[in-house]
């Protein structure tokens, strides 16, 4: 089955061509950007010449390096889809918001065609939504569409059948799924490419239940309506049985088959998760004959680990031990079910393995060389592989390999997608060192540190301390413009992975969980100290970063170092400035505000509304006396996620005690800034912001 568009905590299958963007992402990737609106834009014009927040600060900097515009305007074709005639669909942004372009075949019409940026100009382009195309996906008959959109950064994606033949967007999409207070999570499709099934919260605002869409009814089938968050994975050849997954949260999960004419579900986490214990599982599929099921789950050591559950006598195996000691981002089956994948998630480096599959048994296909960093694949055919490699200094550029006949002689891979540049060498960009920092309880903490061209350890320079979001995520060594700008400025970058963090097992992902809450902004803070002890930054030169959960970062470890500075612990505040985008600064009036159907999955992990006293004692908000430096707020309206209000309260809170945070709001966004326009005026007005308060 091929699969479509899975939420953010279910990793990504091999076959999937839609594509998403993390809140980081979308601030530092060419991948989501459209115009802004006028109001947006006038809003922010207004605030542009707005004093920074505390004492005076120095007019804005010269920029030293190429400049803000050439860095935010690289960029690369994304999801590029081979087609049967050679053509290629691709999602990309050539006029600032990203749109579904078909670039014909090659001149005699069988090479297959690649995604050169300056080449776009001639392609067709196939959508024109205002806020861009989310993803889309292809049929695995290759005779059918589906792209996907959601307005102003809401979320709520729509689904519309894509005519490809017709490059005319007035006239080539027929809508399939559109109700615009309902969210559509398209799931995959089935094995006769005549139906696709897919989530939606249409019955209930805080639950997604289960459907099938005919494409020859124009019709949905319900097939499951039982609370929760459901999503389908896999499906049988002739659709009488489904797998699909109930997710609670990155570490509680259900994987069950369910039985698509009596709507009978059949439990499948006891042949793998001991009684009494819950599990991070997540599907895979069907095996070739479908009397096997395969799973990731990390029950076992902690540690994401594949496993086989025979149907019949519903006991488990595991196919593959010889990945035991990393976790596995994803593993999934080709559309005939002939070759099978892993991706192993290897101290951050995603390491693809891609095996030939003979009944219930793997043997190793021999790939060829590729680059070290995140290699993600995008396709996983019979005959063909498709993989997307990201790294310091690959933009997420996409290959494709045709799968060797047994015994042939292997083509090398071909390159299908291209960077713009803007002129600027990337072979020249930095690429980071792994360390580990030691917290306050002995506790090791990875990081991903870069220095700019020159720097070095006990020569100090300005520093920025990026938190990802999530918090079940995890940094990795692939491409960011928003680090390799600030490197080409003259700061360094360190982006560590807190306790917290996926991909280093159970035990580290459920470190703070509910009460356990400030151990990792302790983390956070001695990622700083450890920059200074190390002398690659000095005490009030360093700047706090982070987008959603890293927003809560960026806020709280400000926090921790008054309260570390007050006891007498340091002698000077480590940090000097605060960067919060679309973050989280009151715990309580956060779940309150959320979208209904995320909020049972965030009390998971921070605690429930029922215990007030907790959140309020882990909110930053309700310790802003504790926050003594110049910080930027930064928020889109529409965010779905974390409210816009959270910006709201923390910069009312600094006001009232005499600061003048910097804010920027925009009305056409959501949790995070998609349009080209919007995140060019933020990180302009963030590089002003860092050069102000740490470069001096």
């Amino acid at each position: 089955m091929k699969k479509l568009s899975p939420r953010a905590h279910v990793r990504l299958a091999p076959v999937i061509r839609v594509a998403s963007c993390s809140v980081l992402a979308l601030l530092s990737l060419a991948g989501c950007a459209t115009n802004s609106s006028p109001t947006a834009k006038d809003r922010a014009a207004a605030t542009d010449s707005t004093s920074a927040s505390g004492p005076q600060a120095a007019p804005g900097l010269r920029e030293t390096g190429p400049g803000v515009e050439r860095f935010y305007r690289i960029r690369t074709p994304g999801a590029p889809a081979i087609m049967p005639d050679g053509s290629l669909l691709v999602r990309d942004l050539p006029e600032g918001v990203p749109q579904v372009y078909r670039i014909p075949a090659g001149g005699d019409g069988k090479a297959v065609a690649v995604a050169k940026p300056k080449e776009l100009v001639g392609a067709q382009k196939l959508t024109n939504f205002a806020d861009g195309a989310t993803g889309y996906s292809i049929s695995p008959d290759d005779k059918r569409v589906i792209v996907m959109t959601a307005a102003g950064g809401n979320e709520r994606n729509q689904v519309y059948l894509l005519d490809v033949l017709n490059a005319n967007p007035a006239t080539n999409l027929t809508p399939v799924l559109v109700n615009p207070e309902v969210v559509f999570r398209p799931n995959g499709w089935s094995r006769d490419s005549q139906s696709f099934y897919y989530s939606a919260n249409d019955t209930d605002p805080n639950n997604f239940h289960l459907s099938r869409y005919d494409f020859a009814t124009k019709a949905s089938t319900k097939l499951l309506a039982r609370d929760g968050d459901w999503s389908v994975a896999d499906s049988t050849t002739d659709g009488s049985r489904l797998v699909v997954t109930q997710y609670r949260s990155s570490t509680d999960a259900d994987v069950s088959i369910l039985d698509t004419k009596t709507g009978a579900l059949t439990l499948l986490n006891p042949a793998v998760v001991p009684a009494g214990q819950t599990a991070g599982i997540e599907p895979v599929g069907f095996s070739p004959d479908e009397k096997t099921v395969y799973v990731i789950s990390d029950h076992e050591q902690g540690i994401k680990r594949l496993f086989a559950i025979d149907l019949a006598t519903m006991k488990s195996s595991k196919p593959l031990p010889q990945f035991d000691r990393y976790e596995l981002d994803s593993a999934g089956f080709s559309e005939g079910r002939k070759l099978f994948s892993v991706s192993v998630n290897e101290e951050g480096y995603g390491v693809p393995h891609v095996f030939r599959v003979q009944g219930n048994t793997f043997r190793k296909l021999e790939l060829p060389a590729i680059d070290k960093g995140v290699v993600s694949l995008t396709e996983l055919e019979d005959d063909r592989i498709g993989w997307s490699l990201s790294n310091a200094r690959t933009p997420n550029l996409a290959f494709t390999w045709n799968v060797p006949a047994e015994g042939a002689f292997a083509q090398p891979p071909r390159q299908l997608s291209f960077a713009d540049t803007q002129g600027i060498d990337l072979t020249s960009f930095t690429l980071p060192e792994l360390v580990q920092v030691t917290s306050f309880d002995g506790k090791q903490i990875p990081a991903f540190l870069y220095l700019p061209a020159g720097a070095k350890k006990g020569t100090p320079i300005p520093f920025v301390v990026d938190y990802h979001g999530g918090p079940e995520a995890q940094y990795r060594p692939d491409y960011s413009t928003f680090v390799q700008y600030l490197l080409s400025e003259g700061f360094g970058v360190l982006r560590p992975n807190v306790r917290g963090s996926s991909g280093y097992g159970r035990e580290f992902l459920m470190a703070d969980d509910y009460k356990l809450r400030w151990g990792a902004v302790r983390d956070g803070w001695h990622c700083a100290k450890w920059l200074a002890d190390n002398r690659y930054a000095v005490p009030g030169k360093i700047a706090s970063y982070g987008g959603s959960y890293g927003g809560f970062m960026t806020t709280a470890v400000q926090v921790e170092d008054t309260t570390r500075l007050e006891a007498g612990d340091i002698k000077q505040r480590l940090f000097g400035a605060s960067i919060n985008v679309v973050g989280v600064i009151n715990f309580k009036t956060f779940l309150e505000r959320t979208s209904g159907y995320r909020r049972k999955l965030r009390e998971v992990e921070y605690g429930p509304l029922s215990d007030p006293d907790f959140l309020n004692s882990v909110s930053p908000l309700l310790q802003a006396d504790k926050i003594n430096v110049p910080m930027l707020l930064a928020h889109g309206a529409n965010d779905p996620r974390v409210p816009v209000t959270e910006a709201m309260q923390m910069a009312e809170a600094l006001m009232r005690r005499g600061w003048d945070p910097e804010q920027i709001y925009f009305d056409d966004e959501g949790h995070g800034f998609a349009k080209l326009e919007n995140r060019l005026l933020f990180a302009k007005r963030a590089s002003r912001f860092l050069k102000k308060h740490i470069a001096e």
